[in-house]
This record gives C-alpha cells, structure tokens and sequence, in this order.
C-alpha cells in the first residue's frame, strides 16, 4: 500500500540578515552535530556497481541502535537564500525525504526562515513515528539551535560555537603548560598568542581543531598571517601540533588525500565527490594544515555532512538542470570571476561580475564559450540545459581562497627548511609549482680572495657571508636551497621579497663595518672586510622534487636565474624581465629618493643560443651613510 507522505513547514523570525545567518545555517556539517543527529559514512560502490540514481552518494548512520543507509543527492543552493537536498532510503523508517530552507530577507532588517519537510514513511512505523520525531522533536530541536545561530551572526560570527568543551589526554594539560613555556622562552614566540593558542587547542571542538588553518586563525584573532605560521611550525616542533600535507581537489576544493609526510606525497590523485582525476601542484592543490597532538589532546573526525553548501564555500549557486530544462537565478554575488561547469561536460563558461553590468546574463552548458560576458553583481542568471540528459549545474567563485597555507609557500620558508628538513617528497616524484622567484648568487673573485689572504681566513669569510645571506633570505620569509661553493640558490614566494633581501645582503657585505648587522650574525663587523656579491632574479613556473633528500627546484625558471647571475658585476643586480614587471617590484623601485637605478638592456644567455632576454641591472648607490631600505 503506498504510504502517504507526511508534511511539515515551520516559520521563524529571525534579527540577523540572510547574509549573517547563510554562513551558519548553510553549514549542515555543524547543524547535524549541534542537533545531536549522528555522523555518517560513506558507502563505497562495489567494483562494477552503477549508482541507483544520478549525482548521489550512498550513506550510512547508526541512529539509536537503529542503521539507516540511504542515497543522498546532490544539494542544490542558491547563496544566502536557499539550499535544498532529496534522499532516497533503502533502510530505516523513512523512504524518501525532500527538506528546503529558504532565508528571505524582511523589511527593516533581519530573516524570515522557512524550513520545509516532506517525507515519505517506509511502513507502519514510520507512519506513526514521525509526527513524534519529526514534527516535535526535531522542530524544537532545530528552532533552539537556529535562534542561538541567530545570536552568533549578531556577535559578528560565522561558525557555530555550540560544541561541548572537549577534554585533554592523560597528563595533556601539564605537558600543554611545558610546551607553552619552550615556546616562549626557547622559540621566541610572543606570549599572548602562545596562550590563545593553547586556549585554542583546548577548547575548540573537533570539527574545528581537526583541520586547522594557521592563516584563517590569523583572520579570526586579527593578526599577521606568517606570525601564526612560524608559531604553528614551532609548536608542531615542540609537540604540541602535528602536521599534515592535504592534496586539495581543483574542482570542488575538498581535501581527497591527507598524508603527515610529503614523502608519501603524489601528483596524482582521484576525487570521488566531483569524480575527476587531477594532478597535484604545491601552488593550489597541496596545502599544510595542523592538528593537536594525540599526547595533547586526541581528536577524532567525525562527518555528520558530507555535501552541504559550506563543504564548498567557494561554490555559490548549485542546480539539478533536468533534460532540455531551465533555471533563472537572481544573484547577490561579489565583483570578480565565475565559472559555470558541469560534471561530465568538458566545457567550462565563465564570466565576470561588475557594477554596471548588464542585469541579465543566459548560459547554455551545451554551447562553447565565445567570450567572457559581464553581469551586474544584482544580476539574473539563466542556465539552460538543451541536453537529453541531466546535468548539475556548479557556479563558482574563480579565485582561491586565501587562507590556505600551501606548499610552495611553505616549504620556501627558511624556518620550515630548518627545522623539518627531512620534509621531502618520494624519491623521483615531481610536483609543479606554479610560480616561485629563484635567486642565485656568487661572490665576485672568491678566487683571489683565496690566493690573496690564504685558505683558512678566505673560509671564514665565507662562511660568515652565508650567514648573513641566510639571515636576509629569512628576514624576507624566504629559503635557501643550497649552498654551491660560495654560491647559493634561494627561493621567495614574491618577487619584491627577493629583491629586497638580495639588496640588504649586498649592502652589508660591502659595506660592513657602516650598518649593523642582521640578527644571528655573531661576529664582530670590525673583523670583516667589504665583498661584492653578485646575483640574479627570476620567477616563473617550475617543478619541485627530492634531490639529495631536500626539496630542489629544477626547469627553465631555475636554469634562466642561474645564467643572469653570470651577467652581474657585484655592484648591481640583474633581474628577468618578469621580475622587473612585477606590479609590487615596479612600484618600489620608482619611489622618489631610494637611490636606485634600474637600467634596461637585451642579453643572451648561456645555453639558450641565440635567444635575447630583456634584463634589468639594478645598481646601489653606496655612498651614503644609511641603509635606504
């Protein structure tokens, strides 16, 4: 007998807006945990399996003693509006269940939530048990917990802080109180935020403190990105953080592949959820993320939502488009670049939104893209699908997000090439890295300098230039990668980082005993005498791999760098083209009274035959008395 389905629509009022509300309401992941509903788990197709029922995933729940598995359908979301998802049960009290939340904003200010329920009972007892379940429990349930999400967004938060305090292992808070104290007093790290981050790991519930992300704590807490980062890398150090390498999906930005080395690091992965293969690079797809140590505090994750809209913030609108079907979407979008795609289709649309755009805009997914259209930010957006087939329609914000610490700038930091230098990838693996600045330098006429003053005096000199190199380099949030000789090869996120640790280094070596010496250089400036440091800048793409058990850098890029050190005299520097052009390096060098000259000229480079390069010689103007960085 076919069971009638059983309807529940509830109403609240709510004082925040939509765009303050959407954050924590739309983050199904937390609503399920504050609820009390139980985690879930994926049910992997077995080999040869086709799933029952397009843009699903099968899941599994334990609820009571009671195991529930059904197939849970893509969301469909509109951000800060609506968001909306269809399961389809094949065991448990329910058979079927489409549930809506919709956020309308109210005249005067705040949000009107409609959430809506329908469910099919699979028998008798889900006929009776429902309206209990349901219509009482779960309505009461799901009030409480949206009107304290109310009074987070009117306290300026964006995620949900209903967690129970979490409890520290055996011994954690004594071993807690230890690292605090070698973090400040042994690592040099500022108190205040060596407690906030102990107050962090003991507090926060595990959602939270099982992928932590040191710069969107640094957002939160108001402070400087690469403070957060240094603290995160000495504290893993002194063991009270453990690190992971997340290998990130370009597409839907989840982290398909977590590993605590990069040795175990490989540029081939699979997405289950977006189902694409796709190939690692350490400038998007790998990104270094924390959590406490088990000695500390052991967590646990548990997923109790694996598809709701703040699994993929970046995603703003997602909908089911059925065959030759149509949906017009009134947007509330920020000014930038989108993207339209669907899976299994190859072409991709994208288009910008800025003010004074055109108020619509139509996208078929069936069409190829002739250009990139404009639409205002308050716009409408009509996507058709003139297919036979289904298609899930995904727009999405273009950029990546700031907040993730990725791997090529991580592993350019000195501090993290010091203390995890054992950090490398597997043997023979390589990993493209979109865009590093690579600088080489050579001490001019080392050579006599040995015949002139003898071995032993000519080392020390040496040495203590690589010191200071390695102190500028760092200054500047960069690595070095190797010492050749008296040469070395150093990396930088930014091309402005390099130059300018390049020029303080220079600046000290010539002139010594006039300016005082970088932090962690322990000889006296007295002793030394002037030397001219030749170098060259260049950034570009290339590939990262494991030589001699260190993170190397090898392509065009480096080898290009290396050449324009050759053309330096050791009173100038000399940078690429693409260097100089840098918006950041062009800007710093054309400010008034920095007596610094750039002068450009065409080069050919060893090794490149005939191939001229536009080069940039930039030269210091060393007679006057004080540092002009």
């Amino acid at each position: 007998m076919p069971q009638l389905e059983q309807h529940f629509h509830w109403i609240w009022e709510f004082d925040s807006p939509p765009e303050a509300l959407w954050p924590l309401v739309s983050n199904t992941d937390r609503f399920n945990r504050d609820c009390g509903y139980p985690p879930v788990t994926v049910v992997p197709p077995a080999p040869g399996d086709k799933p029952h029922v397009t843009n699903a995933r099968r899941l599994r729940a334990n609820a009571g003693g009671v195991v529930i598995e059904w197939d849970e359908l893509a969301f469909e979301w509109l951000a800060p509006r609506r968001y909306a998802v269809e399961r389809i049960y094949y065991r448990g009290p329910v058979a079927k269940m489409l549930m809506t939340c919709e956020l309308t904003p109210r005249t005067g200010g705040g949000t009107t939530l409609v959430y809506d329920m329908r469910l099919t009972p699979a028998g008798l007892l889900g006929r009776l048990t429902l309206p209990l379940v349901i219509g009482r429990k779960a309505r009461a349930t799901t009030e409480r917990v949206f009107r304290r999400y109310d009074e987070f967004a009117r306290q300026g938060l964006r995620t949900s802080l209903l967690a129970q305090r979490p409890s520290l292992a055996t011994g954690g808070a004594e071993r807690l109180s230890g690292i605090r104290q070698v973090l400040v007093t042994e690592a040099g790290q500022s108190e205040p935020l060596v407690a906030r981050l102990a107050d962090f790991i003991a507090t926060s519930d595990d959602l939270a403190a099982t992928r932590i992300r040191p710069y969107a704590l640094a957002a939160q807490w108001g402070t400087g990105r690469l403070e957060i980062l240094k603290l995160f890398l000495h504290a893993t150090r002194a063991g009270l953080l453990d690190f992971s390498w997340d290998l990130v999906c370009p597409h839907c930005r989840g982290a398909k592949v977590t590993t605590p080395s990069l040795s175990s690091v490989t540029p081939e992965a699979h997405c289950d959820s977006c189902n694409v293969d796709f190939t690692a690079n350490f400038d998007q797809s790998v990104e270094l993320t924390f959590m406490p140590n088990a000695a500390i505090r052991p967590v646990t994750r548990a997923d109790y939502c694996v598809g709701g809209p703040q699994v993929t913030p970046h995603i703003v609108a997602q909908q089911v488009l059925p065959p030759h079907g149509q949906r017009v979407l009134p947007l509330a979008l920020n000014p930038g670049r989108y993207r339209v795609r669907a899976p299994g289709l190859a072409r991709q649309h994208a288009f910008r939104v800025e003010a004074g755009g055109p108020v619509a805009l139509g996208i078929d997914l069936g069409t190829s893209p002739l250009a990139e259209p404009v639409v205002a930010s308050a716009g409408e957006l009509t996507l058709t699908n003139t297919s036979g087939d289904e298609h899930l329609a995904i727009v999405e914000h273009v950029a990546w997000s700031d907040q993730a610490t990725t791997a090529a700038e991580v592993t350019s930091l000195q501090l993290f090439r010091d203390l995890f230098s054992r950090e490398v990838l597997r043997p023979g693996e390589q990993i493209s890295v979109g865009s590093m600045t690579i600088v080489f330098t050579d001490l001019k006429n080392s050579t006599q300098l040995y015949k002139d003053i003898g071995d032993a005096p000519a080392f020390g000199r040496v040495l203590t230039h690589f010191e200071i190199l390695k102190a500028a380099v760092a200054a500047e949030n960069g690595a070095i990668v190797k010492t050749m000789g008296d040469a070395i090869m150093a990396v930088f996120p930014r091309p402005l980082a390099a130059l300018r640790a390049v020029l303080h280094a220079q600046h000290w070596l010539a002139r010594p005993q006039d300016y005082t010496l970088p932090p962690g250089v322990n000889v006296p400036a007295s002793s030394l005498r002037p030397l001219a440091l030749k170098a060259g800048l260049h950034c570009g793409p290339c590939l990262v791999i494991n030589q001699n058990e260190r993170l190397d850098y090898f392509g065009t890029t480096v080898n290009i760098g290396a050449r324009l050190c050759s053309l330096c005299t050791g009173s100038d520097l000399v940078l690429s083209s693409a260097v100089r052009q840098d918006p950041e390096v062009a800007a710093w060098l054309a400010r008034p009274g920095h007596e610094i000259a750039a002068e450009e000229e065409r080069a050919r480079l060893k090794g490149f035959g005939d191939e001229t390069f536009t080069v940039s010689r930039v030269r210091l103007h060393l007679g006057f008395s004080k540092r002009p960085f």
